[in-house]
């Protein structure tokens, strides 16, 4: 064998046996709330661990319709584990270790794991810091802290937005409408604000169309576009139906509505109810 050619194979193998890095994994998570977009940057290199395990709950679509269960105005945010329909603990992967002495601080806007007070008993559970929490930071052996894994690159106000909206502290489950739950999540490699995304799902049955064209979906769709100028979306009921209102990063019950590119991506869902109204 020539040995240029036994050189590429050589590197071949070699660029094929090296470990998945922060580079090729999805370090930006849009979580979309009933009231909106919350969206974090992992921190691969502070909190291997914490982010690859937070991936992999929203790869398998864990978080869709959990609650965020825990609002303490001053504090912290808190969901990610509690069923939006029953109000029970979801079935979750192994624990993981702690990783709070990673030297990321528990300040305002950063996101850490949640736990029990074992040191190494956090799941899929994480919370927001609504201030500086200085006093959950790793101090030692004896007084581990909580592990920071990423933080909130946009969408903060949707955090206050929750923070002032509900007090509520852990259960017992009650079926408010106040309550605030995660319908998305959507990851990503890169959040690039001079693109803006419009994704559309749906609840029940209808239709959303959007001016310039390309949504035209039934359950989910998306169209992403240059962060200029607006996108109006149009929810019709199907036969049956009626349009019940927006929620996510739209919000209202008007079926046709404009949205501002300029503020980033949109994560939307329409609600499509059935109609009660019989026959005469």
């Amino acid at each position: 064998m020539p040995r240029h050619v036994y050189l590429v194979l050589i590197a071949v193998l070699v660029l094929f046996n090296q470990p998945a890095n922060s580079d090729t994994q999805p370090a930006i998570a849009e979580l979309q709330t009933n009231v909106g977009t919350i969206t974090f940057q992992l921190d691969y290199t502070k909190a291997p661990i914490s982010s690859n395990n937070f991936l992999a709950y929203i790869k398998s679509g864990f978080y869709k319709n959990t609650l965020i269960h825990r609002s303490v105005k001053d504090f912290v945010v808190q969901g990610g584990g509690i069923n939006k329909a029953d109000g029970k603990l979801k079935t979750t992967l192994a624990p993981i270790i702690n990783e709070s002495s990673n030297g990321l601080s528990n300040i305002t806007g950063t996101v850490a794991m949640a736990r029990t007070s074992a040191p190494n008993s956090a799941t899929s559970q994480f919370f927001i810091n609504l201030s500086d929490n200085v006093f959950l930071d790793y101090a030692s052996a004896a007084s581990p802290g909580y592990a920071v894994f990423a933080k909130v690159i946009d969408g903060m106000d949707v955090a206050r937005k929750i923070e002032n909206l509900a007090a509520y502290n852990e259960l017992p489950f009650t079926s408010s409408a106040g309550l605030v739950f995660i319908e998305n999540v959507y990851s990503s490699n890169l959040f690039d604000r001079t693109v803006s995304k419009t994704r559309i799902t749906r609840s029940g049955s209808g239709t959303v169309t959007s001016v310039p064209a390309g949504i035209n979906c039934g359950v989910s769709c998306y169209l992403s576009q240059p962060a200029a100028g607006t996108i109006k979306l149009t929810a019709t009921p199907a036969t049956g139906y009626l349009f019940a209102g927006w929620r996510g990063d739209c919000q209202g019950v008007n079926r046709v509505i404009s949205l501002d590119t300029l503020k980033g991506n949109h994560n939307c869902t329409a609600v499509f109810n059935k109609s009660s109204a019989t026959p005469q």
